[in-house]
């Protein structure tokens, strides 16, 4: 079959609108996937051959929407923060469209729709269906690729620090799948995407009898410009204290997340010192993050790490607990 990448038909579109290093690149929620993938990412009802998702199908599937566990993407999605997109190809008889994407410096996700012409791939039990895909941007630079070792890196550098994946929906009747990821820099340094393209290079079929199926091909999705992420958007934060056993080098709150980077001026070996920090609101609400990463460097250890609360929950004052080293109170520039 003939690769094909077009515009989401009007009542494809119509219809979907109605739906941490010390926790090392958790690429995968299977052992059998993270044996042969690796993930490094650039510093980790629309109409086919007759098939048609219908309202109800997408509706659930939206309901469904980035479900990670994850207080502050779901606040975000609350806020309507994820774009929709028209970018649907085809190749090797399957149809890939991205559905809804988001953005900023902190995670990145996004919300494929699939439908697979050949229903009978699906038939046996299967447990997931994901990508071998690389992310690049505008500028030529690779912020994503999460791959195989088999195949070869384009990017020179790593943004992401991991990922966490899931099939909502799999329909092995109508052939119909839906696969949603989401990736995280604790840097908080995913770069703006400018003229990006989402490339697939493989499918892969895994069936609860530990048999896999890999379709080759090629599905290109450009992802739109456009965002609603605005200068406004972000909410920097200040160390209160002038004296602390924590400095603050960045706090800063996006849409999904809220980065933090602090260090302490003390060598700290033990990955698992920070575990138990947490960041308290001023109405007492406790925030806890799903992982960290830290590095030692001139007798300091520097921590990075993304907590649950968001620029739209315009926070005035926030407290960063740490049981090894204290408190500090933080306020709103």
């Amino acid at each position: 079959m003939l690769h094909e990448e077009k515009e989401m038909p009007s009542i494809v579109r119509k219809s979907l609108d109605h739906s941490y290093d010390v926790i090392r690149m958790k690429a995968k929620k299977k052992k059998r996937n993270v044996m042969w993938r690796k993930l490094a990412v650039a510093a980790c009802c629309f109409v086919i051959a007759g098939s048609v998702f219908t309202n109800k199908h997408v509706q659930a599937n939206i309901n469904k929407l980035f479900h990670f566990n994850d207080k502050g993407i779901e606040r975000a999605v609350d806020e309507e923060f994820p774009q929709k997109s028209n970018s649907i190809a085809t190749d090797k008889g399957i149809t890939v469209a991205l559905d809804r994407y988001f953005a900023d410096a902190n995670k990145l996700g996004f919300s494929f729709q699939l439908v697979f012409e050949d229903t009978s791939i699906l038939k046996k039990q299967v447990s997931e269906v994901s990508f071998d895909y690389r992310l690049k941007n505008g500028d030529g630079k690779y912020i994503m690729e999460s791959i195989p070792d088999t195949k070869p890196l384009k990017g020179k550098k790593v943004y992401m620090s991991k990922a966490e994946d899931k099939n909502p929906s799999i329909d092995g009747k109508t052939g119909k799948v839906q696969y949603d990821v989401v990736f995280e820099s604790n840097q908080g340094s995913i770069p703006k995407l400018k003229d990006a393209v989402l490339e697939i290079e493989s499918i892969k079929v895994f069936y609860e009898n530990d048999e896999r199926k890999e379709i080759d091909g090629i599905w290109n999705l450009p992802i739109s410009d456009k965002t609603k992420e605005e200068a406004t958007s972000t909410v920097e934060y200040r160390l209160a204290e002038t004296r602390s056993n924590i400095q603050i080098v960045s706090a800063k709150a996006n849409p999904t997340s809220l980065n933090l980077t602090f260090s302490v001026d003390e060598v700290v070996e033990d990955e698992n010192t920070f575990m138990d920090m947490k960041m308290v609101d001023e109405t007492g609400k406790e925030y806890k993050s799903k992982g960290y990463s830290q590095d030692v460097a001139n007798g300091k250890t520097t921590v990075y790490v993304n907590f649950p609360i968001t620029s739209y929950d315009k926070a005035n004052t926030l407290k960063l607990q740490v049981k090894k080293f204290g408190e500090i109170e933080l306020v709103r520039k």
